[in-house]
């Protein structure tokens, strides 16, 4: 699979946003290291305090950078929702939002952790250092080993909310 191709495929998909008109001229890709633990990440070169000016202003970003992880070339479909979900930052939504969500799911669609070895990997690095190991509920006492990175909203065995 080539970054490149995928790149230049959802490109013409990212929403209109403040910075979308210069995202094929200074869009640049790049691998993170292997023993990072992120999917994906956006770097504007020019730094936060000269990004708020440029989007006060509507001018051009300068350089970015999206870095993504090694692995996600052993799959394409998280490949796709990722390096959409760092174009849309890209674009000038930087915080995670519903906007982001919507726009990134709209261009290439998430992928269930149970479709997903990558995920799963990292969902099963996540609780295994996770302080709080299981879940006990406190109307009628239920204790189960945690099995998710969310809390539960409710007891699995009376249903009563936690």
């Amino acid at each position: 699979m080539d970054v490149e191709e995928v790149l230049a495929e959802l490109l013409p998909q990212v929403p209109e946003n403040i910075f979308s008109k210069w995202l094929t001229q200074r869009i640049s890709l790049t691998w993170l290291e292997l023993s990072d633990d992120r999917l994906g990440m956006t770097r504007f070169e020019e730094g936060p305090a000269e990004l708020v000016r440029r989007r006060r202003f509507s001018l051009d970003p300068g350089n970015i950078t999206i870095g993504l992880h090694p692995r996600l070339k052993e799959e394409p479909d998280l490949l796709r929702h990722t390096l959409a979900h760092e174009l849309v930052h890209a674009s000038g939504v930087l915080n995670h939002s519903k906007e982001l969500h919507d726009a990134v799911d709209s261009i290439a669609p998430g992928v269930a952790i149970s479709d997903s070895p990558m995920l799963q990997e990292m969902r099963d690095e996540f609780l295994g250092s996770a302080r709080v190991k299981s879940w006990t509920c406190s109307h009628c006492g239920y204790e189960w080993k945690r099995a998710t990175v969310r809390k539960p909203m409710r007891c699995h065995k009376c249903a009563r909310p936690l």
